[in-house]
């Protein structure tokens, strides 16, 4: 057996989760990543209603436009590539 005096560290965490946007404007929903790309996206009402879905998106920005919701508060869950996954709140107007 060998004892070592070093310290065990972790390294330095990327923090995927401020590099996820989402932005409503005009009624167009914009979901943007700046680090890994999109790969689902799903919208939900506050009661928990399917809204929106897409898949395979593959890209770093997804832009929604043309949405027939009412002014509401929306849970946005995102989905990137390498399996990280987020909920985000939006007020849509």
């Amino acid at each position: 057996m060998r004892y070592t005096n070093k310290t065990l560290g972790t390294g330095d965490f990327e923090t995927v989760e401020n590099s996820i946007t989402v932005v409503s404007q005009d009624k167009t929903i914009t979901i943007s990543s700046a680090k890994e790309n999109l790969s689902k996206v799903f919208i939900y009402d506050i009661s928990g209603k399917q809204l929106y879905k897409k898949q395979n998106i593959g890209n770093v920005e997804l832009s929604i436009q043309h949405l027939a919701f009412a002014q509401q508060v929306l849970l946005v869950k995102v989905v990137l590539e390498n399996g990280y996954t987020t909920t985000k709140k939006l007020i849509f107007k």
